[in-house]
């Protein structure tokens, strides 16, 4: 788990053999470019790039003209289920991988480019016939035919359709012209007139233009009489309808029968591209080009077979990732992480946040336990967390690429939410253990119910809050002690011990302060002795551990001094950094006075206030429980009717579907607000592989191979095989 180590490799070799080099990249896969552009070009390369870019553009066009989903929804994959065969590639270089591609793409896309074009002619030809049917509508009434006026020679004659309320204007305007008017309904009309083709024509238009209102006229290839046009406009408008249906059904056809075909050539050829555009032009000289990228060291004996024949050289980035943070790097390594398959599912809540840095520890396995622990106490139902659970499982498998990672990830929350449960006792708002079918078990079990959260009493909502607080100050805790550890491994001394020990021991003292006034029941002003009163009674949890000697009277007067001195240290420190940052020429501190705000006001109140945030984890699994208890309370009261199991079913449905999201964001919170930003830097970048995972493409390379593995569960090598170098990440 954790991050894998990088080796940065750096290949020297012909120009012109640039092709083939990255033909064998390709094949290792696990290989990071790094971008340094050159003048310097490889006609053939670029020719080879231009072809993949060419058969990308054309597959994309038939795969979007179709409307196939490069991903599958998820109504689509809860009913009908992702695509999952994949559709091999035997490949021995790049070069001969895109002539296959090539005949691949020229069989499988004849038939939809002929039926997607002649869909698209039919298309035109509706929309053409539509606007003049749109166009002559008003004139269908109109039996005259328009070709005598293009006999004249001496006169000048058009017909225009006009809105009835103009008639008199335009009569003012062409009074001295011969016009004939002809009603076509109550607001359109048919007007004819006739004028001398040198003196009148020109007018004529003008003056129905400022109506808005053009000649009619009738397409050269259909009858000039608009009655007839339009009856022919009619009737061709049904005929390509019902083509334009016809076709339709044959692309769904197609869609259905050539969906897995084209998105496996979708990937393959969109990879071709890709993995060409990210190696064009290496940097180097005019004859020699130079590749660089990094490799996990995993990969180190795998990528020296497949270069065997350029030379190559390799440095370990290990040592070189702590010189980062003490001067400017040039190159900032990606990160490459190495979790196994569940703890995988938890990398996309690290990516909210950023990548880890190279060296940077991954939060991924820690957060891989503690979200269920977080979404199950806020989502504690038996039959809730079972249905998420199945849901979760649905996506997982009937769903493919991000869709089953966030199925786990659902899964894990609602097996987390079952367990809690148990515990809690509820069974979509009945209580577990008076249901007779349950009942004999949750007695065998012990623990079922053992926290009755849906009476709501106040010792229960007590200690429920009491125990969130508690998860919360651990969670807080362990950001601390990352964060320590982050700077010893970067020897920061001035870091450790001004501001890391310090903020340690004084969120301790600010923690035992909190549980000194429960224990004096909440006296807060009393347990400091300023009333009079003495409060030997024990803290909790403290006086467990250490021993009855710990009371509340002893924190009170110990933990103000411990705090005391922990804000000297760190002001001290604060002062020191600055120093330091003023030689540095980066004078960006507020001077002493931003330092004692900080250090008292800002740090000590955000350590409470982080603190009390978890108690959202109770507030949560209440409002949870007050819910289901205002649900089974109305179906109780309807008794055992249709409209009883409505409230029941439809209640619980709605619970789900809205506290479900609403637990998620507060999860997801606790970790972005509360525990990120106490140790977390989040600034890496990810490791592109030069050939990503695919969903619905496998690749065989037909050359030598031999066997090393990155992990058990992200590599498979095999010799003398034909199975894929690289299995699933």
């Amino acid at each position: 788990m954790g991050t894998a180590t990088l080796l940065k490799t750096t290949l020297v070799l012909p120009r012109t053999e640039t092709q083939q080099v990255v033909s064998r990249l390709a094949e290792l896969e696990w290989f990071h470019p790094l971008q340094h552009a050159s003048e310097y070009v490889n006609p053939y390369y670029d020719d080879l790039l231009l072809k993949a870019q060419r058969l990308f553009q054309e597959i994309d066009d038939v795969v979007k003209a179709l409307g196939v989903p490069l991903e599958t929804g998820v109504m689509d994959t809860m009913f009908k289920g992702a695509p999952k065969a994949q559709t091999s590639y035997e490949i021995e270089d790049i070069q001969g991988f895109i002539v296959d591609l090539e005949g691949r793409s020229t069989t499988l896309l004849n038939e939809p480019k002929k039926i997607l074009l002649e869909q698209s002619q039919v298309s035109k030809q509706l929309e053409e016939y539509r606007t003049i049917a749109l166009t002559l509508e008003m004139a269908a009434e109109l039996n005259l035919d328009l070709r005598i006026f293009s006999k004249l020679k001496i006169f000048y004659a058009a017909t225009f359709i006009i809105e009835n309320n103009d008639q008199e204007e335009i009569k003012k305007s062409l009074g001295d012209l011969s016009m004939q008017i002809v009603k076509l309904n109550e607001h359109k009309s048919a007007l004819v007139i006739l004028g001398s083709a040198d003196n009148d024509a020109d007018r004529m238009i003008k003056v129905l233009r400022s109506f808005g209102v053009h000649p009619l006229q009738v397409p050269s290839n259909m009858p000039q009489n608009p009655h007839l046009a339009y009856a022919e406009s009619k009737a061709k408008i049904k005929e390509l309808e019902k083509q334009s249906t016809e076709l339709g059904k044959k692309v769904e056809k197609l869609k259905s029968s050539l969906t897995t075909k084209l998105l496996s050539l979708h990937e393959a050829s969109q990879v071709a591209k890709d993995v060409l555009e990210a190696t064009r032009k290496p940097g180097g000289t005019k004859n020699f080009a130079m590749i660089q990228g990094f490799i996990p060291v995993q990969m180190e004996n795998k990528f020296k077979s497949l270069t065997s024949d350029y030379v190559s050289v390799m440095d370990d980035q290990h040592s070189t990732a702590h010189e980062s943070h003490t001067e400017d790097h040039i190159e900032k390594l990606p990160t490459l992480l190495r979790n196994k398959k569940y703890i995988r599912t938890f990398e996309i809540i690290t990516e909210t946040q950023g990548l880890p840095n190279y060296d940077e520890r991954d939060p991924t396995p820690i957060i891989a336990f503690v979200w269920p622990l977080f979404y199950g106490l806020m989502f504690a139902d038996l039959g809730h967390g079972i249905l998420l659970f199945g849901l979760g499982m649905l996506f997982k498998y009937r769903g493919n690429g991000s869709l089953t990672t966030w199925g786990t990830l659902i899964a894990a929350s609602g097996a987390a939410a079952a367990i809690a449960g148990l515990g809690t006792g509820e069974l979509f708002g009945f209580h577990a253990t008076e249901l007779p079918i349950l009942a004999p078990i949750a007695e065998q079990l012990g623990f079922v119910g053992m926290l009755s959260v849906s009476e709501l009493t106040f010792e229960e909502v007590v200690k429920i809050l009491e125990i969130s607080i508690a998860i919360g100050v651990v969670h807080i805790l362990l950001a601390f002690f990352l964060r320590l550890w982050a700077d010893i491994k970067k020897h920061d001394k001035m870091m450790v011990l001004y501001h890391d020990i310090p903020t340690i021991v004084q969120y301790f003292a600010v923690v035992s302060l909190i549980l000194a006034a429960i224990g004096s029941g909440y006296d807060i002003i009393g347990m400091f002795g300023i009333t009079g009163v003495t409060h030997n009674e024990p803290v909790p949890w403290l006086t467990v551990v250490f021993g009855d000697w710990v009371t509340v009277d002893l924190v009170a007067k110990a933990a103000p001094l411990v705090i005391i001195g922990t804000v000297i240290t760190m002001i001290i420190g604060g002062m020191k950094e600055e120093k330091h940052l003023k030689k540095l020429g980066r004078d960006e501190g507020g001077g002493l006075v931003g330092i004692v705000v900080e250090t008292i006001m800002v740090r000590i109140i955000e350590m409470l206030s982080n603190t009390i945030s978890y108690s959202r984890l109770g507030i949560m699994l209440l409002v949870h429980a007050a819910l289901l208890v205002t649900v089974i309370d109305s179906f109780e009261s309807l008794g055992s009717t249709g409209g009883g199991y409505a409230v029941l079913i439809g209640g619980n449905i709605g619970i789900m579907l809205i506290e479900g999201l609403i637990v998620y964001i507060q999860t997801i919170r606790l970790h972005l607000y509360e525990w990120f930003p106490k140790w977390y830097i989040g600034e890496g970048i990810d490791f592109r592989r030069l050939v990503p995972k695919m969903l619905n493409s496998k690749f065989v390379w037909r050359t030598r191979t031999i066997d090393h593995s990155l992990d058990n569960n992200r590599v498979e090598a095999r010799r003398g095989t034909r199975e894929p170098i690289l299995g699933s990440s």
